[in-house]
């Protein structure tokens, strides 16, 4: 199986989440509850202890699509 990664594209760049094993639907659930206003954000944190922040309302005005990791 594939990994899957979270591409999400907004006029500042492109982002790219990437999915550990088994959190994807994690993943899925956090970017509904953003969209949704019941999130105010989706946190991830890095390999080496970094915190990456996507705020709601870049989430809201991004196209964002679920892929296989190239």
């Amino acid at each position: 199986m594939e990994t899957k990664v979270i591409k999400i594209k907004h006029v500042t760049g492109t982002y790219i989440i990437e999915a550990p094993h088994g959190k994807l639907n994690d993943l899925k659930n956090q970017l509904d509850k953003c969209l949704n206003d019941e999130q105010g954000a989706i946190v991830i944190k890095g390999e080496d202890g970094d915190l990456f922040v996507y705020p709601s309302h870049l989430l809201k005005n991004s196209f964002i699509a679920i892929v296989d990791k190239e």
